[in-house]
């Protein structure tokens, strides 16, 4: 996935990562050490800039990793 500068298109990968294996808010705010409302928030687009810390936590919490790729462009 190439990213585009919306947060929006990633939070959906994380919500199809979710349903697929049945993983809960519950239990990502377990993982993350954050409340339910707080992984609510985050999932939701509602807290403004995310860092990357907090998405690389997000991802641990479902079980994934979150893969970097910088690359010269028009190459």
């Amino acid at each position: 996935m190439k990213y585009d500068g919306n947060i929006d298109d990633i939070m959906k990968v994380i919500e199809h990562i979710k349903i697929d294996h049945d993983i809960r808010n519950t239990d990502i705010a377990k993982g993350m050490g954050k409340s339910k409302q707080t992984v609510s928030n985050l999932l939701n687009g509602q807290t403004g800039n995310i860092t990357l810390n907090t998405l690389v936590a997000l991802c641990d919490a479902v079980g994934c990793d979150l893969h970097i790729d910088i690359k010269r462009k028009n190459d």
